[in-house]
C-alpha cells in the first residue's frame, strides 16, 4: 500500500518539520550560528565577505529559478506524455502538486482579473511559485530565502506596479489617468496627490509585508532553536510552512486585485 494512503499530508509535513527542525537544532546547539551557504559559496568564488552577503539574494533567486525551470520541463513532458488523459493520478506526484498549484492560481486570476484573465496567468503564476518555492527553501538549514531581502521583494513589487498600470492603459487608453483626478474637478489636485501616494506605496507595501513576515519567522525560529532542541523548533517549522504558503498567496492575491482595479470600468 502506498505510503500516502496511510498518512495524511499534514503528517508528512509534520515529519518534515521535525527533521529540518532537528537539523537546525544540531547546527545551533551550543550557541553557534546557523551556517548560511550562499555567502560561503560566493566567497569561495572569489567575492569578498561584504559582496558575498550582498549577492546572496541573487544566488538564492537563481537557484529557485533553476528549480522551477526543471520542474516546468518535467511537468511539460508529463503532460505531453499523458496526451488526452487528463484524469489525475491515484498517487501523490510532482505533476499532481503542480496541477493543484496552477489550478489555484487559475481560479484566483479568473475571479479577479476579468474576462481576459488568461493574459495575467503567467505573471500571477510566476510570482506565486517563485515566492512559494523561495520561502520553502528557507526552511532548509543554511539556505536563506531571497524574500528576506527587501531589494529582491521590491524588484517584484516594481514589476507588479508596471504590470497593472500597463494593463490599465491598455484597457482604457489615456482615459486611465482620469481616475487620478477624482469625481470633483475643484479638488482634482488633491485627488492626484492622494492617488499618486497610494499607487507609489503599493510596491513598497508588498515588499515590506513579505520581507517582514519572512524575517520575523526566521528570527523566531533561530531564537527558539538556540534555546531548545527538537520539539519547539519543529513546531515553529510547521508554522513556517504555513507562513511560506500564506505570504505567497497574499502577494499574488494583491497583485490580482491591483490588476482588477486598473482594468475595471467602474471608476
Amino acid at each position: 500500500m502506498n505510503a500516502f494512503s496511510k498518512f495524511s499530508i499534514g503528517s508528512w509535513l509534520s515529519a518534515l518539520a521535525a527533521l529540518v527542525g532537528s537539523s537546525n537544532s544540531a547546527q545551533a546547539s551550543g550557541g553557534s550560528q546557523i551556517v548560511e551557504w550562499y555567502p560561503i559559496v560566493l566567497h569561495g568564488l572569489g567575492l569578498s565577505d561584504a559582496a558575498a552577503h550582498r549577492w546572496a539574494p541573487v544566488a538564492s533567486t537563481l537557484l529557485i529559478t533553476a528549480v522551477l525551470i526543471l520542474a516546468g520541463i518535467f511537468f511539460s513532458r508529463k503532460i505531453s506524455a499523458a496526451g488526452d488523459d487528463v484524469v489525475p493520478g491515484a498517487r501523490f506526484s510532482l505533476r499532481g502538486l503542480i496541477e493543484i498549484l496552477l489550478d489555484f492560481v487559475h481560479g484566483m486570476a479568473k475571479d479577479n482579473c476579468g474576462h481576459e484573465y488568461r493574459g495575467f496567468l503567467p505573471l500571477l503564476a510566476t510570482l506565486f511559485l517563485v515566492i512559494l518555492v523561495g520561502n520553502l527553501s528557507g526552511l532548509v538549514p543554511g539556505f536563506t530565502p531571497a524574500t528576506v531581502d527587501i531589494s529582491s521583494n521590491l524588484a517584484m513589487g516594481l514589476i507588479v506596479f508596471l504590470a497593472y498600470n500597463v494593463a490599465g492603459i491598455r484597457e482604457h487608453g489615456f482615459g486611465y489617468f482620469k481616475q487620478f483626478w477624482g469625481p470633483v474637478a475643484a479638488i482634482g489636485p488633491l485627488f492626484v496627490f492622494i492617488e499618486l501616494v497610494s499607487h507609489m506605496s503599493r510596491p513598497f507595501s508588498l515588499s515590506l509585508r513579505l520581507a517582514g513576515n519572512i524575517f520575523a519567522d526566521h528570527l523566531i525560529l533561530s531564537v527558539f532553536t538556540g534555546l531548545t532542541y527538537v520539539i519547539a523548533p519543529s513546531i515553529l517549522m510547521f508554522f513556517g510552512l504555513i507562513v511560506a504558503g500564506m505570504q505567497s498567496f497574499v502577494f499574488a492575491l494583491l497583485t490580482s486585485i491591483y490588476v482588477s482595479m486598473a482594468i475595471s470600468h467602474d471608476h
